[in-house]
């Protein structure tokens, strides 16, 4: 069924009132609706049952948290979930480090703290290597696009020792978690009392990844490593190992070549410091 086919179904099904279609789904298609006595909602249609009912049993383990936004709903038969709307959904925005910081630190700790109960969410290396092969996708598309074969090489050229890192991480780990899995700015929406997180991509490894992946992809790329070093020393996790998982995702982010800060981004990874951090 197409994805107008199966939003009607779920809106036939839950009674709700179809609006427009919400800014930032990459992967997914998200349409604000109204639900028969008034309330906004959001329909979240993921590309796979499997994404969907990950993320359904993600929300629902974290639902008491109030770091995450709350399911209402799925419908997995449609790979559909109803969302909470969040209002006024404004992303957390980049720099101002003290106050990121401690958006970053209160939410990693209430999602980390929470039992995956029985869900078998899939382990972090197996999403890792996903999102390697989206990265070198993303890369692909990025030299044909702009006719610039170099494009993403930066990245590229370290995303053996990368990968080598990130499986010895996962090899090492001594207290799985439930992650987030892509805790970045975007989804890390402000709602009435305070920031949640939206949009995971579930799994079970290392806290420190969600760290790293958090102090990557927040700007200013210069200060890397320092807010993956702050984050982990407030969460009392290891900071080389946070400070690892950021160069790791740093190398991922410089491939798929997408950043405004994309300069800055290259040049901090042909420092020492990140090298030294990925060759261990």
């Amino acid at each position: 069924m197409d994805l107008a086919g199966r939003l009607s179904a779920c809106t036939r099904a839950w009674h709700l009132r179809a609006g427009s279609r919400l800014d930032g789904g990459f992967r997914s298609e998200v349409v604000g609706c109204t639900t028969a006595d008034g309330q906004e909602v959001v329909v979240k249609l993921t590309v796979t049952p499997e994404e969907a009912h990950a993320e359904a049993a993600a929300l629902a383990a974290w639902e008491r948290t109030g770091a995450a936004v709350r399911l209402i709903d799925a419908d997995l038969e449609h790979s559909a979930l109803l969302l909470e709307r969040v209002r006024p959904a404004t992303h957390l925005p980049g720099g101002g480090d003290p106050v990121a910081i401690q958006v970053a630190v209160g939410l990693l700790g209430r999602l980390h703290q929470t039992p995956p109960a029985t869900f078998p969410f899939p382990a972090l290396e197996q999403i890792y290597l996903g999102m390697e092969g989206q990265a070198l996708d993303d890369a692909d598309h990025e030299q044909r696009a702009s006719g610039d074969p170099t494009r993403g090489a930066p990245g590229l050229e370290r995303l053996d020792a990368a990968r080598a890192t990130a499986m010895k991480l996962c090899e090492t780990t001594r207290r799985a978690v439930l992650l987030h899995g892509d805790f970045l700015d975007k989804n890390l929406l402000r709602g009435g009392a305070g920031y949640i997180a939206i949009d995971p991509i579930p799994c079970l490894g290392d806290p420190c990844s969600d760290v790293g992946f958090f102090a990557a992809g927040h700007p200013p790329a210069a200060t890397i490593l320092r807010r993956a070093d702050t984050v982990a020393a407030q969460m009392d996790l290891d900071r080389h190992r946070a400070r690892q998982w950021a160069v790791i995702w740093a190398v991922l982010q410089t491939c798929q070549a997408w950043r405004e800060d994309q300069s800055e981004l290259e040049a901090c990874l042909s420092g020492n410091e990140f090298a030294r951090l990925i060759r261990q």
